[in-house]
């Protein structure tokens, strides 16, 4: 799938889908995007059309064209892309700016506010600000509304990475919790998380496609088709790839929105269930995410969370992790898929407070 001409119907079909996600998640009328092979990629194409809107001269001459070293924000609790994206569009692994969190996993808008003011102070060029929807971690959500004010008044191209936690715009119920997400110039969201399709299919949204026009404009001329705003390999960054879109439009034509809402619903109730039986037991929750993940810490008789976690595992009834949260082991508890029954919650439960 590179071109409308050699693949017209595929082409289409992936447009109307993502225009549908995009009206979705309250993007205006005209916004676009294209799927993806990951969230990995829809965040590194957020960074190419951040640093071609910043200065023009990036395209021809990269990072070089900047009077100062290019540099953007981000919260130290998100997604390990972000490091190696700067590495990948060249402006190097000290690019971000990993922001201080508020002691609960959201990004901090005090340390935010400082770090730009003291990159503005030496010399160094501030040019996107990204918020998280949903920390890979704990779920936790950053101050979109705020981070949106932030990014306008320093004129930063304000991206939300909702890879996990976007899928929630399905739950007419819930989606209130990502106010703000419509104010995003763009936005990852991965189909292959919450929206339950199979791996790799992510999606970038943008307010205003003329930006992945900009940046990724190329000609060839043994391209059977030159349609710039039609042709996946004149506005993404992979050039020829696979009908990722037909997952995520199968899906949607089966279940519609209201189906995904269900499901999105039916995980975060089942969170909530399984929050309350740890707490019953004497463990503690320590993030406070409104998806459908926990992170728990067991009570002392069961050991750290290092240890409980190789016990489960080793149990083979049931997967969790261990994570890092504001600077501590927990274990992670992640509800996607749409199976999940509530006896398996009830083995889960049993089975993290099996003392072996």
């Amino acid at each position: 799938m590179a071109s409308s001409t050699t693949s017209p119907a595929a082409v289409a079909l992936e447009a109307h889908v993502i225009r549908s996600v995009a009206r979705r998640a309250g993007f205006p009328a005209g916004a676009g995007g294209h799927f993806t092979s990951g969230g990995s990629e829809a965040n590194y194409t957020a960074m190419l059309c951040a640093l071609t809107q910043a200065h023009a001269g990036f395209a021809i001459d990269g990072a070089r064209a900047f009077a100062g070293p290019p540099v953007f924000y981000v919260s130290k609790e998100c997604h390990g892309s972000w490091v190696k994206i700067a590495h990948q569009a060249g402006i190097g692994r000290a690019a971000p700016r990993l922001v201080a969190t508020d002691g609960k996993g959201r990004l901090s808008l005090t340390s935010l506010e400082q770090a730009i003011t003291e990159d503005l102070a030496s010399g160094c060029v501030p040019f996107l600000l990204v918020a998280s929807a949903g920390t890979s971690n704990a779920g936790m959500l950053d101050p979109l509304e705020a981070c949106a004010d932030v990014a306008a008044r320093h004129r930063l191209w304000y991206h939300v990475d909702a890879a996990w936690g976007g899928a929630m715009i399905a739950s007419e119920r819930l989606r209130g919790v990502l106010k703000g997400l419509e104010r995003a110039d763009s936005a990852t969201i991965d189909a292959h998380k919450w929206f339950a399709t199979t791996m790799g299919c992510g999606m970038f949204l943008v307010r205003d496609p003329a930006a992945l026009t900009v940046t990724f404009q190329v000609a060839a001329s043994y391209m059977p088709s030159h349609e710039q705003s039609r042709d996946p390999y004149m506005n993404t960054v992979q050039w020829s790839r696979r009908f990722l879109g037909l997952r995520l439009f199968l899906s949607l034509a089966a279940a519609g929105w209201a189906g995904h809402a269900a499901h999105i619903e039916r995980a975060v109730a089942q969170t909530a269930w399984i929050r309350k039986e740890l707490e019953r037991r004497g463990w503690r929750i320590v993030n406070d995410s409104p998806f459908a993940l926990l992170n728990a810490v067991p009570p002392a008789a069961l050991g750290n969370p290092r240890t409980v976690v190789a016990r489960v595992l080793a149990s083979g009834r049931a997967w969790v992790s261990v994570a890092r949260f504001e600077e501590r082991d927990v274990i992670r508890i992640c509800i996607t898929h749409g199976e999940t029954s509530d006896k398996d919650l009830t083995i889960l439960v049993a089975t993290l407070n099996d003392s072996g």
